[in-house]
């Protein structure tokens, strides 16, 4: 009995159901579930890329599945990764307690509001969420600990974006369906 382990990874997403597995080292993308012509320096792509790899880990290469498909890897792979690290890292392992689920300044729902404007990364938005009084000493160290988690975001964001000259790049692998033997 042969098992088709690769159809197990094949993980659909909530935002836009854009279908996503993993291929061996490479993260596919379903392209055709979007509806816009996949650009992989455009903002909505970038989005994209950053979104599906968060959810399924590290990839070498990033092939976005539209008819013609296109790789990403190398450097431009590389600093996806990283920005599919720092957000899979920013996001709480366990959930916060009770009373923190339904704060507006809990680090949750400040990380939040940085990744939802990603890539213009709305660090001033997320800043005006918090504010620096809080009820109590255990509001307090969430607050700060919240402002010193989006500092190192936006710092660790920099870096990134610095080191990255010439934006994402890209090119077209020819995807070759398999004839059956």
């Amino acid at each position: 009995m042969d098992l088709d382990f690769k159809g197990f990874l094949k993980v659909p997403t909530k935002k836009n159901d854009v279908e996503h597995h993993m291929e061996d080292d490479a993260l596919v993308i379903n392209c055709l579930d979007c509806g816009l012509m996949p650009v992989p320096g455009s903002k909505e792509c970038l989005r994209c890329m950053v979104d599906r790899m968060s959810v399924s880990g590290g990839a070498v290469r990033i092939i976005l599945r539209a008819g013609k498909d296109l790789e990403i890897s190398g450097r431009s792979g590389q600093v996806i990764r990283s920005i599919s690290s720092l957000k899979r890292g920013s996001i709480p392992v366990r959930e916060p307690e009770r009373r923190c689920r339904n704060c507006n300044m809990s680090k949750s729902a400040v990380l939040d509001r940085v990744w939802e404007s990603f890539p213009d990364a709305g660090f001033s938005a997320a800043r005006s969420m918090i504010d620096s009084e809080g009820s109590d000493e255990g509001c307090g160290r969430c607050i700060r600990s919240t402002q010193r988690a989006l500092e190192q975001l936006e710092s660790d964001l920099e870096s990134i974006r610095s080191g990255m000259v010439g934006g994402v790049r890209c090119h077209p692998k020819l995807h070759h369906s398999r004839s059956p033997t």
